[in-house]
């Protein structure tokens, strides 16, 4: 099959801030411009023969808005086999479709969508959006493979992926008669990072697959991108948007077949052709936990204010202190073993908007997780969501104490693990790493630093946001020491100790 390629130019005009500081949405001034080659590969397993097959997936769109333009020249689609029928569809919302049928199939089915020049800018902030996101980043946990994508879901259980997050902050926002819709598209891996100060700079980054994202209607500008998970007013060169629609069910992938659904896979690869991001802080605020980013685009007219009502004052029952046990296992433990990439509603698959999320960390960038304990504890076993994909040397984990909200020199390392010893199998798992003596540590913060030798090739998967600990718990550096990067997520660990 020919390799199709869409070219997309970015262009973004973004205004951000900041002076650093323990700050949440950080305020910028400048811009990105960017060019961006990606490749969309979706295939279909068929392992016996199917009398037909339809499937309709969304195109790129071109749209502006105040903030966020995105053009795309005509996709370069190809199919294998050829298809009996294609036809191309536009929704009531104005998005757009190609649905293709095949008869009488029996082999894989291998869709290649190509697009090229996108550009995006950003802008525009009213306070009773911005109150509704910060909430919705501060108590809703990342989590993959969720069963129901709805808003109800999402507040019972304040966990999803960014459909979750998309369909949370617009019930809200549709509550304080806000207009909002979703949108479906494309996100990228490839990270980027403003300065913060002489010493730091903050790295966005997020998994490359189906991201699901908002927009947010205000009258003296129009529909404005909102993702709740990185950014207000605007969203990065990083996202490619093809659909938008009510909610999940209008923007998602879907197909039909019979006798039945063969198995989905997709593979994006993305090429940046030119990539310059210009970007300084200029203020910031307090808020929410984690760090989102803005600009400065004031609006002309007030969004409606969402006012909190005063909580009743509620008498604290007193709980029975239970005795500790000595054993104990805390840290970001949660992540799937695979990623879901469809599901099977009846006789038709739909395409889940989630992807991968880890790091390749045996590159040149050495990366650290924070962690906080408040007793004296023996650490006995320490273990990262981790996986091998090849290479030789070793891996290993320095754990050590905090130099100011840096990682310092004084510690102890981990026995190494040899490459050949861990086995490479799909999905993520636990590596488990010991110390070749008891470790004892005082009440305080401690940071866990994976370093290797030779040519490991090694994952470690995290989690967006910042569901374990604070803003400012996962660093990188390049130069060995500086650890001058603050990741925009928290990796997945686990430590076993027992009290002393």
């Amino acid at each position: 099959m020919g390799k199709n390629l869409f070219h997309l130019a970015l262009c973004l005009f973004l205004i951000f801030s900041c002076k650093v500081i323990h700050a949440k949405t950080v305020i910028l001034e400048g811009r990105i411009d960017s060019r961006i080659t990606v490749t969309q590969q979706m295939s279909f397993s068929v392992d016996r023969g199917l009398n037909k097959f339809m499937f309709r997936f969304a195109l790129p769109a071109t749209f502006s808005n105040k903030v966020v333009s995105q053009d795309t020249k005509t996709p370069d689609i190809r199919f294998d086999p050829e298809p009996a029928r294609i036809d191309d569809e536009i929704d009531s919302f104005g998005n757009r479709f190609k649905s293709v049928t095949w008869n009488n199939i029996n082999r894989d089915v291998r869709v290649n969508i190509s697009f090229e020049e996108l550009t995006a800018k950003a802008s525009a902030e009213y306070e009773a959006v911005t109150a509704i996101l910060n909430h919705v980043s501060d108590n809703v946990k990342y989590t993959y493979n969720p069963p129901q994508y709805d808003a109800l879901y999402t507040m019972k259980t304040k966990s999803g992926n960014c459909q979750n997050y998309a369909h949370m902050s617009m019930a809200l926002l549709r509550a304080a008669g806000i207009p909002a819709r979703i949108v479906g598209g494309i996100s990228l891996k490839e990270s980027w990072k403003i300065p913060l100060d002489a010493n730091n700079y903050l790295v966005q980054s997020i998994g490359q697959g189906g991201h699901a994202w908002m927009e947010v209607y205000f009258p003296d500008f129009g529909w404005m991108s909102y993702d709740p998970q990185q950014s207000k007013q605007f969203t990065s060169t990083r996202h490619i948007k093809q659909t938008h629609g009510l909610d999940s069910t209008d923007i998602n992938d879907s197909w039909k077949a019979s006798p039945y659904l063969p198995e989905y896979n997709e593979n994006i690869d993305a090429k940046f052709l030119a990539d310059s991001i210009s970007l300084a802080p200029k203020f910031s605020d307090s808020a929410p936990r984690s760090y989102l980013f803005s600009n400065n685009f004031i609006a002309k007219a007030g969004a409606p204010r969402v006012e909190e009502k005063p909580k009743p004052i509620v008498e604290a029952t007193p709980v029975p202190v239970l005795p500790k046990e000595k054993n104990l296992e805390f840290g970001n433990m949660e992540f799937p073993n695979l990623v879901d990439l469809y599901q099977v509603i009846g006789d038709r698959g739909v395409r889940i908007m989630d992807k991968e999320t880890a790091e390749y960390v045996t590159s040149r960038h050495v990366y650290a997780q924070a962690f906080d304990i408040d007793e004296k504890l023996q650490i006995n076993e320490l273990s990262l969501a981790m996986r091998k994909f090849g290479g030789d040397g070793t891996v290993y984990i320095d754990l050590v104490s905090d130099d100011n909200t840096r990682p310092s020199l004084k510690g102890t390392r981990s026995q190494p693990l040899f490459l050949d010893n861990i086995k490479k199998r799909r999905g993520y798992y636990w590596v488990d790493f010991r110390f070749p003596d008891k470790v004892a540590l005082e009440k305080g913060r401690y940071w866990i630093v994976l370093r290797h030798s030779g040519e490991a090739i090694m994952n470690w998967f995290y989690i967006p946001g910042n569901p374990f600990g604070d803003s400012d718990d996962t660093r990188s550096t390049l130069k060995g020491y500086k650890w001058e990067d603050i990741q925009n997520y928290d990796f997945v660990f686990k430590v076993k100790a027992e009290r002393l």
